[in-house]
């Protein structure tokens, strides 16, 4: 045998081993990601949702409810993510809030619900607020805005600010940090005092 021949055999079987030896370490490194992959996947289940309705109650008393178009429900992490909501606040079985949002999250653990992208909140007297982020945790919570908060008492009052708290009795509102008021005559919004 020639000594080209014999280079060639060598090569050949360095890459075979090599290529064996890789084979076999990716088994043994993937061994448990199968197992783990498999585990996992029996116990993650998404629902997709179609016209959800997510309701606090307390002795048959109403306190709020979120209507979602669409969405899902991961119970892994025991989160709904929902789309297109609409939702009321209620007090003595009437409407003191309503509130609209194109995207929002419920969780089931915490009661947790936030609201945000194009999140719209209205009281009984026509006060308005908008805000990039609304954050509850039950009715005996307040409502957090967060994140270019805009409240508006048309023909009175505007407000510009980082943050508010809406109270859980949808009553008060308090503005946190810096802000902008802007204060109007009554009945007409353009003109200033």
């Amino acid at each position: 045998m020639s000594k080209r021949k014999i280079a060639y055999i060598v090569i050949l079987l360095t890459i075979a081993i090599g290529c064996t030896w890789a084979f076999i370490a990716a088994g043994v490194i993937t061994k448990n990601f199968k197992k783990e992959l498999l585990k996992d996947a029996g116990q993650k289940q998404e629902l997709n949702i179609q016209n959800l309705i997510i309701t606090e109650t307390k002795e048959d008393k109403k306190y709020w409810e979120l209507y979602a178009e669409s969405g899902y429900y991961d119970n892994q992490n025991k989160v709904a993510i929902l789309y297109n909501v609409i939702g009321n606040f209620y007090d003595n079985d009437q409407v003191v809030l309503s509130m609209e949002s194109t995207k929002g999250t419920f969780s089931e653990d915490t009661k947790k619900v936030v609201l945000y992208d194009d999140t719209y909140f209205i009281y009984k007297d026509g006060t308005d607020v908008r805000a990039d982020r609304f954050v509850w945790q039950g009715n005996d919570k307040d409502i957090t805005a967060q994140g270019n908060v805009v409240i508006r008492k048309k023909g009175e009052v505007k407000t510009y600010s980082n943050e508010a708290v809406l109270g859980n009795k949808m009553t008060t509102i308090r503005i946190k940090g810096r802000s902008r008021t802007e204060l109007y005559s009554k009945g007409n919004f353009d003109e200033k005092i």
